[in-house]
């Protein structure tokens, strides 16, 4: 899963890391990655539609 989440564009990669492994708050990631909430939001979105996607193809 880890190689996964590497190959995401480094925006998206940041931020799931960042949520999902970090288990940190949007507020935060926006803070620490300068951009807004809802950015954030998206490329957490974003990023775990991309691997979902990479994990069907991998079955």
């Amino acid at each position: 899963m880890l190689e996964l989440v590497e190959r995401l564009p480094p925006d998206q990669r940041d931020a799931v890391t960042a949520r999902i492994v970090d288990e940190r708050d949007y507020a935060g990631i926006a803070r620490d990655l300068r951009c807004s909430e809802s950015v954030v939001r998206q490329r957490v979105s974003r990023g775990l539609r991309a691997l979902k996607v990479r994990l069907q193809e991998q079955q």
